[in-house]
């Protein structure tokens, strides 16, 4: 724990630069050995100092610091300083520590001491050591507090890792059973115009299924991965639609360490062929993705074979809910530009090749 190890590197420090004083004064007073028995006593007058501090630390803080029992902790606290300061009282008269070193044995005549300076006395000895003892409980409170606000922004930032998961897993299972919805209408409607092409289709939709099954069960995945998906999709609506509809297709032939959400690309995919292929009028759908920079870049243009038409409420959902996914994950640092005519969809996306690149 952070907290307790800055108390072990505070406690080695309070006895490693008394011990020092003890050495370094000694030696300059002439003296060729180390005074032991000097050190011994430093070390035993801080011994009511590390009694206050352990009682404070893991007895009486904790009550205030975690339980917010604010009343029951004062009550504490003034109980264990009040026994310090009788123990400090009833201690022989010296320096607290024993870091201050022996009147010199030599007079210096410094003239006459100021006017504000003759009334100075030094603080008395116990008085020093409460005030060192009140100094003690207000550090151990502040590192407490410290601590403590640490450990809250810890947990407030692992709730909200999880609830971006959270949000992920639900927007996935949104956009899954919406995109294989219309996949299997694009599959009925096939049944009826060529039987052939429609078991095709079926082999096509078992390896995007597997996909989603298998594949899409994290917040990104391999790019290589979704490329493949749009494979699968693209193919799949090459048996259904006629060669009226022109279908462009373009990816990049490496795309090692870049990572994508899942389903985003084939979703807007989707939404081109259900709203820009037509069986009765020539028309055209073209996709790319390219890497450009540190951007994956997709782009989908489509023709608008049935432009005037009502568009249903609920048909853009899929796309809804993907723009959510890229807010999660990205935050400000993706684009979406829809450019929406009455003859032309276009729209492009930019990504970051990996969430934590934003």
């Amino acid at each position: 724990m952070k907290e307790n190890r800055l108390y072990l590197i505070i406690l080695a420090l309070a006895l490693v630069v008394p011990a020092l004083g003890v050495v370094i004064t000694g030696f300059m007073h002439g003296g060729h050995s180390v005074d032991f028995q000097a050190i011994l006593t430093t070390w035993m007058r801080m011994v009511p100092f590390l009694l206050l501090f352990l009682i404070h630390n893991y007895l009486v803080a904790p009550l205030l610091v975690n339980r917010n029992k604010t009343a029951v902790y004062v009550l504490l606290a003034i109980l264990l300083f009040a026994a310090f300061v009788v123990s400090q009282l009833a201690a022989p008269e010296g320096p607290p520590g024993g870091m201050m070193p022996p009147e010199p044995d030599f007079d210096v005549d410094f003239g006459p001491a100021p006017e504000d300076m003759t009334s100075w006395r030094p603080m008395h000895p116990a008085a020093m050591r409460v005030l060192m003892g009140l100094m003690v409980v207000g550090a151990n409170l502040a590192i407490k507090y410290y601590f403590k606000g640490e450990e809250e922004k810890d947990r407030l930032h692992e709730l909200e890792r999880e609830n971006l998961r959270y949000k992920l897993e639900y927007l996935r299972y949104q956009i899954n059973p919406h995109f294989f919805m219309n996949t299997l209408n694009n599959i009925h409607a096939l049944v009826d115009i060529d039987p052939e092409k429609a078991k095709g289709s079926i082999v096509e939709l078992s390896k995007l299924m597997r996909h989603v099954l298998y594949d899409s069960d994290k917040p990104t995945i391999p790019l290589s991965q979704e490329l493949d998906f749009m494979d699968n999709y693209i193919s799949l609506m090459r048996l259904r639609y006629p060669e009226s509809v022109r279908i462009e297709y373009q990816r990049p032939q490496s795309a090692e360490g870049v990572e994508v959400p899942p389903m985003s690309f084939a979703t807007f995919a989707e939404n081109a062929f259900k709203h820009g292929a037509s069986y009765q009028n020539d028309c055209f759908i073209r996709i790319s993705v390219s890497l450009e920079d540190d951007k994956v870049v997709f782009k989908c243009v489509n023709s608008r074979p049935a432009a005037g038409v009502q568009v249903a409420e609920n048909e853009g959902i899929g796309i809804k809910n993907v723009k959510r996914r890229f807010e999660l994950l990205y935050g400000p640092h993706y684009l979406l530009h829809v450019d929406d005519r009455a003859d032309v969809y276009d729209i492009v996306v930019a990504l970051p090749q990996k969430p934590d690149s934003k």
